[in-house]
């Protein structure tokens, strides 16, 4: 397999917190535990979407109102705002478990249908081609939903390791199990992504042992966003989901 470069169009989004600059979001800002906890698969889609939605005029929507500053970064208050109308509209958390992945490409299309947005959201099936899937996917622009499965059996400890970058060299900076993130480039044979409102990278040769022997491609997967063929639209049109769809969870 060729390792080579590839990122995103645009810089990834910043939220100006007390801190400084993020890179992407964070469920530790939220004032909910249960977020806090449990809510990195929320924030995941969030910010897929959310970056869908800054890039793109066709996926702003009115939940992202207001949320990008003049400054370009992001308000820290309407982005929590953000997530709780994700969480109550779309995606629900069960306590003391999370976000179940499978529902992820559920909650991710019912936001597509409501906003009559013409992509679609899957688990990628052939676990031999999601590094290929995540390279189409950057280089269409558009974010990747990674989930680091739990272990199986669900009781075992193995967690896989998460690097910090500097001057082309990886330090191991924390581990993670049963965890959303989002995957904003390729380089090296690592993985770009961000987690907990900061940027990280994950070897790839690292994930898939761990996948193999600790946990399944079942739950450690990527979620694939695609657009919609022509026979798809009509299609839909024709059975009538082309409407707005509203409620939450």
């Amino acid at each position: 397999m060729e390792m080579k470069r590839c990122c995103l169009r645009y810089p990834y989004f910043s939220v100006k917190t007390q801190n400084g600059l993020s890179y992407g979001g964070s469920q530790t800002w939220c004032s909910s535990r249960t977020m806090q906890k449990y809510g990195c698969g929320v924030v995941a889609m969030g910010d897929v979407l959310l970056y869908m939605g800054i890039h793109r005029l066709s996926c702003s929507t009115d939940l992202q109102y207001g949320i990008l500053r003049e400054d370009g970064n992001l308000s820290y208050p309407r982005y929590e705002r953000y997530l709780r109308k994700i969480r109550r509209r779309y995606l629900g958390i069960i306590p003391g478990f999370g976000v179940p992945g499978f529902l992820v490409p559920h909650a991710m299309n019912r936001y597509f249908r409501h906003y009559k947005m013409d992509f679609r959201a899957r688990w990628c099936i052939s676990h031999e081609k999601l590094y290929s899937r995540i390279e189409e996917s950057l280089a269409r622009d558009l974010p990747v939903l990674l989930a680091v499965g739990q272990n199986i059996p669900f009781w075992r400890k193995h967690k896989l390791c998460l690097y910090r970058q500097e001057n082309g060299l990886y330090f191991p900076a924390a581990e993670v199990k049963a965890h959303f993130v989002v995957v904003t480039g390729l380089e090296n044979g690592y993985l770009q992504i961000s987690s907990w409102g900061k940027e990280y990278y994950i070897s790839w040769q690292e994930f898939e042992k761990y996948v193999k022997k600790y946990s399944s491609f079942l739950v450690s997967n990527i979620c694939l966003i695609t657009e919609k063929k022509a026979s798809e639209k009509k299609k839909g049109k024709k059975d009538g989901f082309s409407g707005g769809e509203g409620g939450g969870l």
